[in-house]
């Protein structure tokens, strides 16, 4: 049998192997790999190295089976990978290009998307590649706010960059105003780091409007995005993301470059320094704000928020008792990922709008109910009063605010709708359901009018959880004490040994990575 048939047969997903000692794991481009599991019929599971970061692998095709030793070959083509990718200019120094920048008029600023760098006055546009593409002018509100210039990426298994809409940036900065919070450590999110930091470069010259040059990208949220906004004087931020572009426009103090999904810091030691610096700021009350790609392992996420709270813990030199407060954007349909993860977390009732997602924004183009997207927090939900203008009001019984269509149930004890309807009780389910489900006998379980029976994928979410390992049950397989370790075929051990097995180039190791990838995913 090979490798396509092997991978492709009686697969049943894969898993997240989280150790503590992530740093010793190989790395790409990205930081530390992680290590994955995929698990097949018949108890057998293999493991394998890939980026934390990508989960498309065409982002970056790094792999490796854990059970075997990296060759010199490969190991040195990936650090030559690592080092090709470090900046030629340093982050101060991108940053030392904006004091130059901002004493120039906004007609005569400009700034490179290819490059990823802000131009001075003696810098000319010849220099670049004819295919760079350039945005002028360049105003005030574009270096305080540069979410509301630099084109998005969207990809939402990396580092998509859907931007809060103004409105929710509001209340979610009020959040923490509700909360006491003097510092926030902003891990994405960007529009709230802008919120935050005080802007520096108002003037008569915020009116320009933005007009791109032929081979440039325009960006129309600037004009609706956190003019409005009120600095918060006695609030600090820094922001941890993974875009090197903020590096020209935010100080090393108040952004560093960082991948959520294995707690790598890019710029090394004195990076983390600073982070550690600022959570460990004595007579400060810090909070998390985390907005990450939806489509990123939960697991991750959970982990190292997980790691965030450990390491304000011992620069507080406090115990375990202490929490730090967290808000963490999501969906509501993610909720049971969210709340497996992140167990002593509750979602509030609060719908976060976009100002670039086709779906999650109010308008015509948004979802008919709102936006999915909610907040999570390990705060108490009677510590948020929601907006009662946008549509909430409190819930004396739940002690909480929630949405205006979310009516208490006696039954349930609770305001017990996720998606923004009114939900009804099913008493043979015993709990609230969507408006338009029903009852289906062969499935046990309320379901959509148009949906296909499958009785035996159904099961009470009161039912102990089936090992599909050894068929026992009261744990999953991550868990299971009879997991068998991985046998290799005997024609695979033989090619091992052929000298001409290894990769000779990156681009002959990116194919490989990438056909195995294919089966594998």
């Amino acid at each position: 049998m090979d490798l396509k048939q092997i991978m492709s047969f009686g697969r049943l997903g894969v898993d997240v192997i989280i150790s503590s000692s992530i740093e010793e794991n190989p790395a790409c481009v990205h930081g530390p790999s992680i290590l994955f599991e995929r698990f097949q019929e018949g108890g057998q599971s293999r493991r394998f190295y890939a980026c934390s970061a990508c989960r498309d692998r065409r982002d970056c095709s790094f792999f490796h089976w854990a059970h075997i030793k990296m060759h010199k070959n490969k190991k040195e083509i990936w650090q030559r990978l690592i080092r090709e990718s470090q900046p030629s200019v340093s982050h101060q120094q991108l940053y030392n290009r904006l004091e130059v920048v901002r004493g120039m008029s906004p007609g005569k600023r400009h700034y490179c998307t290819s490059c990823c760098c802000l131009l001075t006055n003696d810098e000319d546009k010849s220099k670049h590649n004819e295919d760079c593409s350039f945005i002028t002018p360049v105003t005030d509100i574009h270096l305080s706010h540069p979410s509301t210039v630099l084109p998005p990426k969207e990809s939402s298994k990396y580092e998509a960059q859907y931007l809060f809409a103004e409105g929710s940036v509001c209340v979610l900065v009020d959040m923490l105003v509700q909360l006491g919070i003097t510092r926030t450590l902003c891990v994405g999110a960007p529009r709230i780091h802008e919120a935050i930091t005080p802007p520096q470069y108002h003037s008569n010259n915020t009116s320009s409007s933005t007009s791109n040059t032929s081979s440039s990208t325009s960006n129309t949220s600037s004009s609706n995005t956190s003019s409005s906004t009120s600095p918060h004087a006695t609030m600090d931020s820094l922001m941890l993301d993974i875009d090197n572009r903020y590096c020209s426009f935010f100080s090393p103090d108040e952004f560093i470059r960082y991948n959520m999904f294995n707690h790598h810091f890019f710029d090394g030691d004195e990076a983390k320094q600073t982070y550690l610096n600022f959570i460990g700021q004595q007579d400060a009350k810090l909070a998390v704000v985390c907005d990450p790609p939806f489509g990123g392992r939960m697991e991750l996420l959970a982990h190292n928020l997980n790691r965030i709270q450990e390491d304000w813990r011992n620069t507080q030199d406090l115990d375990n008792t202490h929490i730090l407060p967290m808000l963490f954007i999501f969906p509501y349909f993610m909720e049971q990922q969210v709340l497996s993860s992140l167990p002593t977390f509750t979602m509030l009732d609060y719908q976060v709008d976009y100002d670039n997602h086709p779906l999650y924004s109010s308008g015509p183009k948004g979802m008919k109910n709102g936006s999915a997207v909610r907040v999570f927090t390990n705060q108490p939900a009677s510590k948020f009063v929601l907006p009662e203008s946008e549509g909430y009001r409190f819930c004396p019984l739940c002690r909480r605010w929630v949405a205006i269509n979310n009516t208490h149930c006696d039954k349930c004890n609770g305001c017990m709708a996720k998606d923004g309807r009114t939900y009804k009780h099913c008493d043979q389910c015993d709990k609230c359901v969507k408006p338009s489900w029903i009852h289906c006998n062969t499935c046990t379980r309320c379901q959509p009018p148009d949906h296909t029976c499958h009785p035996l994928l159904h099961h009470s979410s009161t039912q102990p959880p089936t090992c599909n390992k050894c068929g026992a049950t009261g744990h999953k397989r991550s868990l299971c004490h009879k997991r068998m370790k991985t046998t290799i075929p005997l024609e695979q051990k033989k090619k091992k040994k052929k000298k001409d097995n290894y990769p000779q180039s990156l681009e002959e190791e990116r194919k490989r990575n990438l056909s195995i990838l294919e089966e594998l995913t």
